[in-house]
């Protein structure tokens, strides 16, 4: 996983902890956090996720678990200032005129790394989308499009994608577009500088990840848009 997919996921974990202080039985929510909490510092550092692992079976099964939830934040707090210091200080990545393959690259590994559902808005959006990007996403995730232009190319495109892809996809169309979005897994929203069919073909663009809060402001609003918008 690229570090800044895997540092953006750690944000959103530490931003989306359930409670865990106190005695008594967890339930499902505590769980699939501490299961993905586990998940992320393993691909983060392995040595540091097998003492997380153990770390986090200790603070399920209610043993010591003052001591094991400052273990477990600590941890990731950890993981996030590592990966920190080792990115460049913007924050996102800068991609100057003629870099489209990595551009390409960097977005593909965004893909990858989707675990539950992906969101793409794009007025330019069109057939390269499945082409370049869905083919690098997980079996089972559900998937969203939405665009403005290029109807009959992309009406094609997900038809034979359906046909030969595992999980769910969904296909609208609507004029009031303007930002070209990706979100991953309901929580994380990246913004990108250009339509994905041109980013850094000729000028300079840039893939970053907004706030929590920010993100789901803009959420928020493409719900409301993607409610409205046609099916095609």
């Amino acid at each position: 996983m690229e570090p800044l997919v895997l540092l953006e996921k750690l944000r959103v974990l530490l931003a989306t902890s359930p409670p865990l202080e106190g005695r008594g039985n967890y339930g499902q929510e505590q769980f699939a956090w501490l299961g993905r909490a586990s998940a992320l510092i393993s691909a983060w550092d392995q040595s540091e996720g097998i003492l997380f692992g153990v770390t986090a079976k200790c603070l399920a099964g209610n043993m010591n678990r003052e001591m094991n939830v400052a273990a477990v934040f600590t941890t990731i707090h950890k993981a996030i200032a590592t990966l920190e210091c080792a990115l460049p200080h913007s924050a996102g990545q800068a991609f100057g005129p003629g870099a489209a393959y990595d551009f390409f690259r960097a977005l593909r590994e965004l893909v990858a790394a989707v675990d539950t559902s992906l969101f793409v808005v794009d007025p330019y959006m069109d057939a390269e989308t499945f082409d370049g990007y869905l083919s690098s996403l997980p079996s089972g995730r559900s998937v969203r499009l939405l665009f403005s232009r290029f109807a009959q190319d992309v009406r094609v495109a997900a038809k034979k994608f359906t046909a030969q892809h595992a999980g769910q996809l969904e296909v609208k169309r609507s004029d009031d577009l303007h930002d070209r979005i990706v979100f991953v897994d309901g929580s994380q929203c990246w913004v990108l500088g250009a339509s994905i069919k041109d980013a850094a073909l000729k000028k300079p663009t840039y893939l970053a990840p907004l706030a929590p809060e920010v993100a789901a402001t803009k959420a928020q609003i493409y719900e409301g848009i993607w409610k409205a918008a046609a099916a095609i």
